[in-house]
């Protein structure tokens, strides 16, 4: 079975036998993803409004490392235009059908039913065209985990600009693991999905960050807070037995009032999805969509390195995970190390905090009986070591660590607004508690 990655995937797990015929007579049955696409209208207005946590920017021009350093890309973003922002699509015209001719129609793709989020096995592009375009479906089906970056379909697409400039992919990885393939191939996905199409609560693999653009269509999105409790409450939501038959959100808010909001992007919008935010993702009308998941940098190593543990502790299996993710951490560091040594840009007080994070995983990492570094990517962690200009793993750690130390760190962003008694984050709003300098909302 082909790992299910990209915006929107998850990975699979064990589901109880669905019976079709019984579904398709509107009877529930445990196990049916597609029971909650009628839950959310009967929850409806249980939901936050998209604006208490999606920044709204007017002009692509807007999304801008000005723009990355004040929110330290933490804060889900919809642009509204694609002018100035670097990003590029197909012609207006291009349809599914176009997909399937662009990358070869023979081509297997990973189909998924809506219902249970299982497979549909042996399908090819024109397989997936031929239903897309038919008038009348026997089921309700999704394409989220087509990667395209080394295909014909890479001409017509290219990310927007600041996720080129700030993606650890692009910025670090070294141009010789890049010519082997040897570097994570998730930048570029088609995502088509029909209507009625629902991808229940995850966090994107890795704790990436995901760019995603209605090229045609629409998606609602439902978004939670990567909250310390939030994600706590995640990963013992996914470690329950029950969990088909259980609405995230009603166990992320613990009783309290709801935590989740909804989000609508339309055709021609691009959303942006932070680091670690939990979600999900209903798709209304029939929907092509072009995005890509990256690794934005230091300010939200937290976020990559919480969800690594997540993954690791429930035993994501290594086909459904980030992939050369302590590779990319050690390059990353590499990345990181010269920008000290450039002194340009100033490290946030975030990415100061995630240098930090970063030197004591890769330590731990760095140890010879490290059993979280496969065998076959020891070798490019030594490469990230020796083009830092070390002998090894250790070394380099140990040699960022000294760099490091000599850099003060700056000053946390937080406001005093008058009337209020205690500062409150700049993110979002919440009032800090007593003696804090940092938000926990955030």
């Amino acid at each position: 079975m082909q790992p299910l990655r990209g915006a929107g995937a998850r990975p699979a797990r064990k589901r109880k036998i669905v019976d079709y015929a019984a579904a398709n007579e509107g009877v529930a049955r445990i196990g049916d993803a597609s029971r909650w696409v009628a839950h959310i209208e009967a929850v409806a207005d249980s939901f936050i409004d998209g604006s208490a946590y999606v920044e709204r920017l007017a002009h692509g021009s807007q999304f801008d490392e000005a723009w990355a350093r004040r929110t330290d890309l933490r804060v889900p973003a919809i642009i509204s235009r694609t002018d100035g922002l670097g990003l590029k699509t197909p012609a207006a015209g291009f349809t599914v059908r176009d997909v399937a001719r662009v990358i070869g129609e023979n081509s297997p793709v990973q189909v998924m039913r809506s219902r249970d989020q299982s497979n549909v096995d042996h399908w090819s592009l024109n397989d997936w065209a031929n239903y897309y375009e038919a008038p009348r479906r026997e089921e309700i089906l999704n394409v989220i985990s087509l990667e395209f970056s080394r295909t014909a379909l890479r001409e017509h697409v290219t990310s927007p600009a600041l996720v080129r400039k700030l993606d650890w992919i692009d910025a670090a990885f070294p141009e010789v693991c890049r010519r082997h393939g040897q570097y994570p191939q998730t930048q570029y996905y088609c995502l088509m999905s029909a209507a009625g199409c629902y991808t229940d609560f995850h966090v994107d693999f890795g704790g990436t960050a995901v760019w995603y653009h209605v090229f045609r269509g629409r998606k609602v999105f439902f978004l939670i807070r990567p909250t310390e409790a939030h994600l706590a409450a995640y990963e013992k939501w996914i470690c329950d037995p029950k969990q088909d038959t259980i609405w995230f959100p009603d166990v992320a808010a613990a009783g309290g009032p709801s935590v989740c909001a909804r989000v609508v992007v339309d055709p021609g919008e691009t959303f942006f999805i932070p680091s670690g935010w939990i979600h999900a993702v209903h798709t209304p009308v029939d929907s092509l969509v072009f995005g890509g998941n990256f690794l934005p940098g230091l300010a939200t190593v937290d976020l990559q390195l919480g969800v690594y543990g997540i993954e690791t502790r429930t035993h994501v299996k290594q086909d459904y995970r980030f992939p050369y993710f302590v590779p990319a951490m050690f390059f990353g560091l590499a990345h990181g190390l010269r920008r000290l040594k450039q002194g340009a840009p100033a490290l946030t007080a975030r990415e100061h905090r995630g240098f930090d994070q970063l030197l004591g995983a890769c330590a731990d990492w760095a140890k010879d009986d490290c059993a979280a570094v496969v065998l076959n990517q020891r070798a490019m962690v030594e490469l990230a070591a020796r083009d830092a200009g070390f002998e090894g793993a250790s070394t380099f750690v140990d040699g960022c660590r000294a760099a490091f130390d000599n850099v003060r760190a700056p000053k946390p962003k937080f406001t005093i607004k008058l009337g209020r008694k205690a500062p409150t984050c700049d993110h979002c709003g919440h009032k800090l508690e007593a003696g804090a300098k940092f938000c926990s909302n955030c």
